[in-house]
C-alpha cells in the first residue's frame, strides 16, 4: 500500500478481458505508491467510471466494446485533462499509432511488453512525461518545425478523421449503418456521409472491398 503521507498515483483501467484486468489491478495495487480506483470492461462504462473517479492515469485497452480506447482519450482530453491516457494493446498498425498522436495520448504500451514497462510508464506519466513502447517509438519521428511528434505513416487511412476511422473500422466488421450510428452515438444520415467521403478519400466504392482494405492495413482483424 502507499504511504499515508503521500497522495497515490490513482489508476483507472479499462480492460476487456477480465484475467488482464485481475493481472494489472494486482500488478499496480502491488506498488507502494500506486492505487487502483476503477475498472471496466466496456468502453462507455470505462469512460463513465473514469469520469466519476478522475484517476490520474488511466490505462486502456484500444479495441473496446461501445467506445474504443481512441474515443476515450479524445473524449478526456476535452472534458478531463488532468486523467492522463496509457494505451495498452497488443496491436499497433501504423494507423493506430497516428491516431495515438493525434488524440495526444501520454501513453502506448503494447502487451507483448514486459509489466516492469508498463509500471515505468505509469510513473513517467504520471511524473508529466509521456511512454512508448520501443516498437512504437520507431514509427514515430519528431517534426522539425512544429516540434510535434509524427508518424511516417503513407496509408491513405492517415487522411481520415479519428471520426471516419472509427466509422470505418465499425464497417468493416460488418455492422450496418444504423447500427454504427447507434452505437458510435451520432446520427444515421453522418455516418452515410462520413462513409460517403471515407470511400471518396479512399478510391474504394464497394463494401466488401472497403472491409478487405480496413483488414489489410490492420485496422480491424480478419
Amino acid at each position: 500500500m502507499f504511504d499515508g503521507q503521500q497522495k497515490p498515483i490513482t489508476i483507472g483501467i479499462v480492460e476487456a478481458l477480465e484475467a488482464t484486468e485481475f493481472a494489472l489491478s494486482t500488478l499496480f495495487n502491488n506498488q507502494p505508491e500506486m492505487q487502483v480506483v476503477t475498472t471496466a470492461r466496456d468502453g462507455e462504462t470505462g469512460l463513465r467510471a473514469l469520469i466519476e473517479h478522475r484517476p490520474r492515469i488511466a490505462v486502456v485497452e484500444i479495441d473496446l466494446e461501445n467506445r474504443s480506447g481512441f474515443e476515450i482519450a479524445g473524449d478526456l482530453a476535452m472534458r478531463q485533462r488532468e486523467t492522463k491516457v496509457i494505451l495498452y494493446s497488443v496491436a499497433m498498425p501504423d494507423i493506430y499509432v497516428d491516431q495515438a498522436l493525434r488524440t495526444k495520448v501520454a501513453g502506448y504500451v503494447l502487451k507483448t511488453d514486459t509489466l516492469a514497462n508498463l509500471v515505468i510508464a505509469v510513473q513517467r506519466v504520471a511524473n508529466g512525461g509521456t511512454f512508448f513502447s520501443e516498437q512504437i517509438r520507431e514509427r514515430i519521428t519528431l517534426d522539425p518545425i512544429s516540434g510535434q511528434m509524427k508518424t511516417q505513416c503513407e496509408s491513405r487511412l492517415a487522411t481520415l478523421s479519428d471520426r471516419q476511422i472509427e466509422v470505418l473500422r465499425n464497417l468493416a466488421i460488418g455492422l450496418s449503418v444504423k447500427d454504427v450510428a447507434k452505437k458510435i452515438h451520432i446520427s444515421v444520415k453522418s455516418v452515410d456521409s462520413h462513409k460517403y467521403r471515407i470511400m471518396q478519400a479512399l478510391e474504394i466504392h464497394d463494401r466488401v472491398d472497403l472491409a478487405r482494405y480496413a483488414i489489410r492495413e490492420g485496422l480491424v482483424c480478419p
